[in-house]
């Protein structure tokens, strides 16, 4: 009788418990690479990082006054009016030409608070749609 070459039982589960092993390991890092590159608004820093650029020198923006659910700015660059509102998030509207830009999102538009301390700064509280409320204070640049 001819011996034929052939894996044994014990090869085979070995081979299969590698190739588990290995199945697993390349799940939970596919999972934990999607969530570090899934954008995270959640987080506190994207509030500060909202807040600074709106105080932001490049934009120089001057408060002009402070209405309900907006705030007007002018861009002391251009001479340009913005209302800050606040509709599901938080964005920039130019008053005349048109447009706008989103700012902060995943918000309730109807529990943002905007109330002018004095001519130059504003409380602003608002409440994400997870339950988390977060606020600062805004410092512009006095109108000219």
């Amino acid at each position: 009788m001819k011996k034929r070459a052939a894996f044994t039982l014990i090869e085979c589960v070995a081979a299969l418990l590698v190739t588990t092993i290995v199945i697993i390991l390349a799940g939970m890092t596919i999972s934990s690479l999607r969530s570090v590159t899934r954008q995270s608004l959640d987080q506190p820093l994207d509030w500060i990082i909202c807040l600074q650029e709106l105080e932001s020198p490049r934009h120089a923006y001057a408060l002009v006054s402070v209405r309900d659910n907006t705030v007007v700015l002018r861009d002391q660059h251009t001479d340009r009016l913005y209302e800050l509102c606040a509709q599901k998030r938080l964005y920039l509207r130019a008053q005349k030409d048109g447009g706008y830009m989103p700012v902060f999102s995943g918000i309730h538009d109807q529990k943002t608070v905007f109330r002018q301390l004095d001519q130059q700064r504003v409380y602003i509280k608002v409440e994400r749609t997870n339950g988390e409320v977060l606020t600062g204070y805004l410092c512009f640049r006095k109108d000219s």
